[in-house]
């Protein structure tokens, strides 16, 4: 028997089935074999069952490497890895294993999809054959009978030809428009007759929008990836943006219509007859090679007129490709390669979509905002977009083909440039200091970084310098030796401490610990070169931040960290470039014991924010509170600091003798026990948000416009991130000038979040 590895951990959905294939044609080629995938969860459910893979191994995200280390302690013949970062590929070719290959996502040409190229390089390296590269050409998930029926039994009886309209994609340069969608689906209902299903993603209010405009579309909440798979099977058509669900649908044989912005359809597009359009196809801008080095990916936003590109296909172009998909002609069951089954013609039925709240959402912006730019046309599927894959497996050929692509490493960003030479020094460092001056959820996102530096280094010791408030998060960051808090002058705009003692009373602080590295810790858009300066005076020999700024402030400056990066993983980046080793990416804290832990279950409501931009309203959140405490008979705790006492009293009276007030009565290891044993937490976008993720409290969060999704949300909890999109988002505004619309969210949207988490931990 051969044993085969494919290890496969860029990060996204779509990642696991580009790889797909190469994983189907391995298999194939080896009949004998047994096939174990590697790869990250959720991601992994979409293997399930299926007959060529006989293992599957989740990977929790950030646990990339040590996941590898362990897979790595049993013995195999073959394996093939898509992924190379954090020494990745170095881990499997010092393996042992007879036969590797760990470069398998290499430059294809412009027009050559990413899987075939992937399937090629396999047959140059004689792992695969071509018939098995010909018959798993595309990717195939297998769904069991009774995930089909559970669904079909939700679904009801329908009419056809039934379309899915899926809006949802993981950056907003990807996205397109709700007016887009609305005008797309008001299109296809008045000249085709069809009928429409909207799937709910990781956008509630999104999806509202839609509906409220698309008269008799059905609503299907967001539910596990199985099951979205399962309702697609039951679609004559998906319109998708280029995002991991679109995969899913043409995975399981359903006719699909992606929309690409930045990322190039020649290369990532879904492979002949799905159908693929780009936006704006002549953008100067566009790197066809590696899209995650386009400014528009570093920034989220579009460097010209309109929001994205995305929005330059019309409604009438992707109507005319679902016509040419066959979606909307003269229907007829297609077995497991299409919808499944013949469907009874009838009545909606018990799928009527949910009503939106009056005071929802209010329509989006209108079709013409941005008129489409004068070179912008539409490339469908074909033969243009699907050239040849496959050339005759031969020395010459494979060499031609090895010499011919240069190796590539893909991740959702991209790496650090690499210094030209390791950095001895920092690893004979004893003394080190971490400067972190900001607010205590700041602090508490340096966890990592502190983790991994003790786990290097045991005998290092680490001194936090942080403001007042965020020493507080030393209590629960057990990797910290001493706390050095200090007022700066960000924190202190109505008493600036910015006078030349104070600075001075610094620098002789700092020069007696004698130090011998500081590791400055800073978000995208703070100079880490004024302290770094302090540090430089204070006689600190090793300087490291992270800036595109040159300055000789720093002795240590990484420059090209994407402005949209998680701020844990900003952190974390900033080590490993001087040489510290990461096995684990997650946050974590330490959970104190607190005399304040109910023993019944219960809710957490900590309805505040360091900034009134970020504060959605009381009101609202007590509503949502008693209804939850109606709903599930827990009680629910109210945290907060004792200023909060009096703003408080309106919650307090809503909840009556439903709440538990502990306003003012805990300090922070307390607030961290408490949202630990929390079954569910309700909060702002502020501490107690990473507190959660921390410790893996499922959460809803009303997160305010004032910062990018991507570079604060919980990355290992279960959690529902609200707010409706605005145009003046990021605005990392203190205050808001416009009434805080983007927190201008129903109460129901929060029961029913907080709801959908409960039923999915339990």
């Amino acid at each position: 028997m051969t044993r085969i590895l494919f290890i496969e951990l860029l990060g996204g959905l779509g990642d696991v089935l580009i790889a797909l294939p190469a994983i189907q044609a391995l298999a194939a080629s080896h009949p004998q074999s047994q096939m174990t995938v590697l790869t990250f969860a959720p991601g992994d459910s979409l293997l399930q069952h299926h007959p060529l893979i006989q293992q599957v191994l989740p990977v929790p995200k950030g646990n990339a490497r040590q996941a590898v280390i362990e897979a790595l302690q049993k013995p195999y013949d073959v394996i093939v890895t898509d992924t190379n970062y954090e020494g990745i590929a170095e881990l499997v070719q010092q393996s042992g294993t007879a036969q590797t290959v760990v470069n398998v996502w290499r430059q294809p040409p412009p027009d050559q999809l990413v899987s075939d190229r992937i399937l090629q390089i396999l047959l140059a390296e004689s792992l695969i054959t071509g018939s098995a590269a010909q018959a798993y050409h595309h990717p195939k998930l297998y769904l069991t009978e009774a995930e089909k029926a559970l669904v079909q039994s939700r679904l009801g009886t329908v009419r056809r030809p039934l379309i899915g309209l899926y809006p949802d994609a993981g950056m907003s340069i990807k996205q397109w428009s709700p007016d887009r969608f609305i005008a797309l689906g008001q299109l296809l209902q008045e000249r085709y007759g069809v009928y429409l299903i909207i799937p709910e993603g990781s956008n509630y209010h999104q999806v509202q929008t839609i509906l409220a405009e698309l008269q008799g579309a059905i609503y299907w909440p967001r539910q596990t990836l199985r099951e979205l798979a399962v309702l697609f099977t039951q679609l004559d058509c998906v319109v998708a943006a280029d995002t991991g669900p679109a995969r899913v649908a043409a995975a399981v044989g359903t006719p699909t219509v992606t929309l690409f912005g930045p990322a190039w359809h020649g290369r990532y597009g879904q492979p002949s007859p799905h159908i693929n359009l780009q936006g704006y196809p002549s953008c100067p801008e566009r790197n066809v090679a590696n899209f995650t080095e386009q400014p528009c990916w570093y920034s989220g936003t579009c460097p010209f007129a309109w929001d994205t590109c995305v929005n330059l296909i019309t409604p009438e172009e992707v109507a005319a490709a679902v016509v040419e998909s066959g979606g909307v002609g003269e229907w007829e069951g297609v077995g497991e390669h299409g919808s499944m089954g013949a469907w009874e013609h009838g009545s909606m039925g018990a799928q009527e979509r949910h009503a939106i709240d009056a005071s929802g959402v209010a329509a989006s912006t209108h079709l013409n905002a941005a008129p489409p730019h004068p070179s912008t046309q539409t490339l469908q599927g074909g033969s243009a977009n699907t050239p040849s894959l496959l050339f005759k497996n031969g020395s010459a050929e494979r060499e031609a083909a090895i010499a011919s692509t240069p190796p590539c490493t893909q991740s959702l960003h991209p790496p650090i440039t690499p210094s030209p030479q390791p950095f001895p020094s920092w690893r004979s460092v004893r003394n080190v200091l971490i400067m972190r001056l900001d607010n205590i959820g700041d602090v508490l996102m340096t966890a990592p970084v502190l983790r991994a530096i003790k786990a290097n280094r045991p005998d290092v010791r680490l001194t936090l310098m942080a403001s007042p408030a965020g020493a507080q998060a030393a209590a629960v960051l057990p990797w910290i030796d001493e706390v050095l808090p200090w007022r700066s002058l960000w924190q202190a705009l109505d008493n600036p401490p910015g006078d030349i003692e104070q600075d001075w009373q610094l620098v002789q602080t700092l020069a007696s610990r004698c130090f011998d590295g500081a590791i400055i810790l800073t978000s995208f858009k703070q100079s880490p070169h004024p302290p770094a300066f302090i540090c430089q005076l204070a006689g600190i020999p090793l300087r490291l931040g992270a800036s595109s700024e040159l300055g000789e402030c720093l002795t240590h400056r990484v420059a090209d960290l994407p402005h949209d990066l998680h701020q844990v993983e900003r952190n974390l980046r900033l080590i490993e470039a001087v040489g510290f080793q990461v096995q684990v990416r997650d946050l974590g804290l330490h959970v104190p014991a607190s005399s304040w832990v109910p023993a019944e279950p219960y809710l957490l409501l900590n309805p505040w924010a360091s900034c009134p931009s970020r504060m959605y309203s009381l009101e609202r959140f007590a509503i949502a509170a008693r209804t939850l405490s109606d709903k599930t008979g827990w009680p629910v705790v109210i945290t907060g600091m004792d200023k909060h006492q009096d703003a408080a009293v309106s919650v307090l009276t809503s909840l009556k003798d439903r709440a538990i007030n502990l306003i003012g009565k805990t300090n922070l290891s307390d607030l961290v026990a408490l949202v630990a044993h929390a079954r569910l937490m309700l909060s702002n976008n502020t501490s107690t948000m990473h507190m959660a993720d921390a410790t893996q409290t499922p959460s809803v969060i009303l997160f305010a416009g004032t910062e990018l999704e991507q570079q604060w949300q919980p990355r290992q909890t279960q959690a529902r991130l609200l707010r409706r999109p605005t145009p003046c988002s990021p605005c990392y505004a203190f205050t808001c000038p416009y009434e805080l619309e983007c927190l201008d969210v129903p109460s129901q949207a929060i029961v029913e979040a907080a709801l959908s988490l409960l039923r999915r931990r339990n």
